[in-house]
């Protein structure tokens, strides 16, 4: 399948693979990002 690939169709492939990658690591850091800046309950009221 991809020897049918022209260079110009590998080259949009990859770079759709780069840029699909790098948007979910940006959207992960985010989430990670906002649960950290949370501020924490104090759970030691329960006991």
């Amino acid at each position: 399948m991809l020897s049918t690939l022209t260079t110009a169709a590998f080259t949009f492939v990859f770079l759709g693979i780069v840029i699909s990658l790098g948007a979910a690591f940006v959207l992960m850091f985010w989430e990670v990002e906002r649960q950290l800046a949370k501020p924490h309950r104090n759970r030691d009221r329960l006991g």
